[in-house]
């Protein structure tokens, strides 16, 4: 696989058949991001985690953000961010590039999800777009974060939502975020999420309905703010 991007698959240790899945694709070259235990995470994380999330999504959100970690101890200006069940496109990498080129200011790209939702396109990437959508998905199977996002990740905070929720309520922590449509990587529907399902529906927007609605608002007014592109 030939490529400058820097991607990180996260991956619990004795998941080796995922990681065998993911090796199958992308070869050797990424580098492996041990997942982390709800019950043990790193002391740079203790105590920000509300007991309103289960063990194994405090486990998710801490793997995502010791990724995020990685990003800043190395200074690298962004990496693909990758769970153990994506299945990434040949032409994804190509894309990733392209969009990283045309963007000056961002912290996040979603290359996952999203099928359904509104999206301005803001420049060709061959037979993709770069988009911005009307609202953030909720989706951390396969990202881009570039290193201002990972700092806006890490700022200590109350973590009262799973990492793909708290990313999609991104004005909270300022991010900016783009995505690449239609979207280069999905979740293996063969191989399960390895983090149990919480027995009923959450309403998160509940904690705050007024914070809420400002928030969606002003993403709303950024997404038609958005200029559009013209594309073939």
């Amino acid at each position: 696989m030939g490529t400058r991007v820097q991607i990180f698959v996260i991956n619990l240790k004795h998941s080796t058949e995922r990681l065998a899945f993911m090796r199958s694709q992308l070869g050797d070259g990424f580098e492996r991001i041990e997942a982390v235990c709800g019950s043990n995470i790193p002391d740079f994380l203790q105590g920000q985690f509300g007991s309103c999330i289960t063990s194994g999504e405090v486990g998710c959100y801490a793997s995502h953000l010791v990724a995020a970690r990685t990003i800043v101890e190395r200074d690298l200006p962004y990496a693909v961010i990758l769970e153990d069940d994506a299945v990434v496109e040949p032409d994804a990498w190509a894309a990733i590039e392209a969009a990283v080129d045309h963007l000056s200011v961002w912290d996040v790209i979603c290359l996952s999800g999203a099928k359904q939702l509104p999206n301005r396109a803001i420049a060709c990437l061959g037979s993709r777009k770069l988009v911005r959508y009307s609202r953030f998905p909720k989706v951390t199977a396969a990202y881009v974060l570039s290193r201002s996002g990972a700092e806006k990740l890490l700022v200590p905070r109350r973590r009262l939502r799973p990492v793909d929720v708290d990313i999609r309520y991104g004005w909270e922590m300022g991010l900016d975020g783009f995505g690449i449509y239609p979207p280069p990587a999905r979740q293996a529907s063969d191989l399960g999420s390895s983090i149990p399902r919480f027995g009923r529906q959450r309403f998160y927007w509940r904690a705050s309905p007024l914070g809420y609605v400002s928030g969606r608002a002003r993403e709303w007014l950024t997404y038609l703010r958005t200029p559009e592109a013209k594309t073939k």
